[in-house]
């Protein structure tokens, strides 16, 4: 593997540092320097941002899987995890930055660190390392680890638990390197580090920090494999020296930028988050009702989260343009209600993804556009004629739809400013509900300024650009320029709560469960205040958006905690609070998926905690793979446990990627390619 790097990474040798944001402008290196002479401050961005751009790609992909993200489509790569019914497809961005973008260059990165005594960049590398590495262990399993980065292209597996132990090794060793004084001449860690500035404190709070988060994960393992095991004590142990405040968290920043180069594995430009690269560039990505519902109903409590405007995307509707198509003059907002993949939707015969994919985009009409919806279809996917007709009292007002009763048909006329899905099937009327993720940039997108990151995109993007129609907010995790949050305070205190209400002390638990949420609506707060600060709240065209931007006032925080949406009580408290309220605080984040495998989503079969994930169902629409899947929600193989590796392994390796799952061949895994793979736990995932 590492030779492929070679070729692929020297245009990254021409890079200079020395900042975090000018590591973005790429400038020509008078003397070409080689592989061999690359320094360690022009490795280390490259190493930090192609495992953020893995990391990124992981997070939507897992998070469709733990229901916070779903996909327009039922056969496209998020669509198909949103409905566990994955494909292999999921793998392959996630290994290629990760192994071909970051992985290769790290033992060059400690050999020259090593050879200059800048021990803070021998730590930062085998941080990195292990974060990798735990990623892809979480994920596949079993990985090439040992022997992964070195001149052997078909390097043997290794088993999960073995890449956990090396990579907490790995962390242990690293706090070393961080304690130590650099070496005359080192260069300073500032120089090249893209998350913490040269921060050695916040590097050791990070090392720290991933140590509660990977033991935390082993809840599941009572019995020693390769010296782990469920350990409480070592989880607190650590979470003393991590991340305690929004101050303290470990958070890479990003750009909104007019011109970057690209990620040579995907053309994707540097600079903007690296979770919206697969979660909010294009228009193929919604986010799941079971998400949306935490914020605006949480555990049926009625209580809207003030989180819910940041989070949840909004759109103009009911819009109306004057004669001249050049002004919007009257539109309200509709926030996202989430795509329901396991209900029927009031008025509905069947899930709303049984009867087909969704729309992608809509169209603005600017002039009368006349639709004709033949009452034959509409009685396909409605329980009655009259509920499709209602749905139009809901999404339109009479100035910009009209609606008529012909014979056989439902004609609509959508007047200008109305949008509308430009098709005669009545299945995707009521898609306007679901607002995009997308967020343009003003670079690769359709941004308007660098301060506006709304989405402007639709089936005639060029008017609604011109007229500043918001087709969405975006969402506070993955806005063009949102913070990419590495190791937070609020998933440290989630992570204490959790062990605490383990171990029985309720009285704790509850006390870090408060702490935790707390601590999510500080760091929410610092990020808004940034982007009221640079005049985010209103559009290039000059429509308010500050609902989406601004601050939460601390008398809603107040309220909040206050609320029925809040245990209000160390005696009322459950574990269903704790974890689904650290699913609103991670976002788009691989990890909720961990924690979901970790109580077996909503089977209720963990401990004695019952239904920790409540409402995680099965998706209605679960084709043909999911015969590959025990039909029994309360068996762990009913559920997507790990992700089948990518082409580049079962194809270019295959003996020993095949080798690897022998060991699975009692639940029916005749080779690395089985589809049964899905179904199989990681090591810490097995009852």
């Amino acid at each position: 593997m590492k030779k492929v790097l070679y070729i692929v990474m020297a245009f990254a040798l021409l890079l200079g540092v020395s900042s975090c944001s000018e590591w973005l402008n790429v400038n020509t290196d008078p003397d070409s320097p080689s592989n061999q002479s690359a320094t360690e401050e022009v490795r280390l961005p490259w190493i930090q941002y192609y495992y953020s751009y893995a990391w990124g790609t992981a997070n939507t992909r897992a998070s469709a899987i733990a229901q916070v993200v779903m996909g327009t489509s039922r056969t496209a790569t998020v669509g198909e995890q949103a409905l566990w019914n994955p494909d292999t497809g999921v793998s392959t961005t996630v290994y290629q930055n990760w192994f071909l973008g970051a992985a290769c260059n790290i033992p060059d990165l400690m050999a020259k660190a090593e050879e200059h005594g800048a021990y803070h960049y021998m730590g930062a590398a085998l941080v990195v390392k292990a974060m990798g590495s735990i990623m892809m262990a979480d994920l596949y399993g079993e990985m090439p680890y040992t022997y992964a980065v070195g001149e052997d292209f078909t390097p043997s597996f290794d088993n999960g638990e073995v890449i956990y132990a090396g990579s907490l090794a790995d962390l242990d060793k690293a706090i070393e390197y961080f304690s130590k004084p650099q070496e005359n001449g080192a260069p300073a860690l500032s120089a090249g580090d893209i998350w913490n500035g040269g921060d050695v404190q916040k590097w050791i709070k990070l090392a720290y920090g991933l140590k509660a988060r990977w033991l935390n994960n082993l809840s599941k393992v009572t019995a020693e494999k390769n010296g782990l095991k469920y350990d409480p004590a070592a989880i607190l142990a650590a979470l003393e020296n991590a991340p305690k405040t929004t101050s303290e968290n470990i958070t890479m920043r990003h750009y909104n930028v007019e011109t970057a180069s690209t990620n040579f594995t995907v053309g994707d430009a540097y600079g903007p988050n690296v979770t919206y690269d697969s979660a909010a560039w294009g228009t193929g990505q919604r986010l799941n009702r079971w998400f949306v519902q935490l914020l605006t109903n949480f555990r049926g409590s009625g209580v809207e989260d003030p989180r819910a405007d940041k989070i949840l995307p909004s759109a103009m509707y009911k819009a109306v343009v004057d004669v001249k198509g050049d002004r919007i003059t009257k539109y309200e907002w509709l926030r996202d209600e989430g795509v329901d993949v396991t209900g029927v939707y009031d008025g509905w015969k069947d899930n709303r993804m049984v009867s087909g994919n969704l729309n992608g985009y809509l169209t603005l009409a600017l002039k009368d556009v006349r639709k004709a919806y033949a009452k034959e279809t509409i009685q396909k996917y409605y329980k009655s004629v009259d509920v499709f007709k209602a749905v139009f009292d809901k999404y339109y007002i009479p100035e910009n739809c009209t609606v008529e009763d012909a014979a056989d048909s439902v004609i609509v006329t959508y007047k200008p400013g109305a949008m509308y899905v430009n098709d005669n099937n009545p299945l995707y009327v009521e898609d306007i509900k679901f607002v995009q993720l997308r967020s343009d940039g003003v670079f690769e997108t359709q941004g308007l300024a660098s301060n506006d990151m709304n989405c402007y995109y639709s089936g005639v993007s060029a008017d609604t650009r011109r007229l500043g129609y918001v087709q969405g907010t975006g969402s506070f995790y993955t806005r063009i320029d949102s913070d990419s949050y590495i190791c937070t305070a609020a998933e440290m205190n989630f992570i204490k709560a959790e062990v605490l209400f383990r171990q029985g002390n309720s009285a704790g638990a509850y006390e870090a469960y408060k702490t935790a949420i707390k601590e999510h609506f500080a760091q929410m707060n610092a990020k808004l205040a940034t982007w009221t600060g640079i005049e985010c709240g209103k559009t290039a065209r000059g429509f308010d958006v500050a609902f989406a931007y601004s601050p939460i006032p601390q008398a809603d925080i107040d309220a909040y905690m206050a609320s029925a949406a809040v245990a209000q009580s160390a005696a009322a408290l459950t574990m269903a609070d704790i974890m689904m309220q650290k699913v609103i605080a991670m976002g788009v984040d691989y990890q909720n998926w961990n924690d979901v495998r970790r109580y077996n989503y909503s089977a209720g079969t963990v401990g004695n905690y019952g239904v920790v994930y409540e409402g995680m169902t099965t998706p209605k629409y679960r084709p043909m793979g999911s015969s590959s899947f025990n039909p029994d929600p309360k068996n762990s193989h009913h559920y997507p446990r790990r992700w089948m590796h990518c082409s580049h392994e079962t194809g270019y390796n295959a003996t020993e990627c095949n080798k690897s799952v022998e060991q699975y061949r009692q639940y029916g895994v005749d080779n690395a390619s089985d589809f049964d793979v899905w179904n199989i736990p990681v090591w810490w995932d097995w009852d």
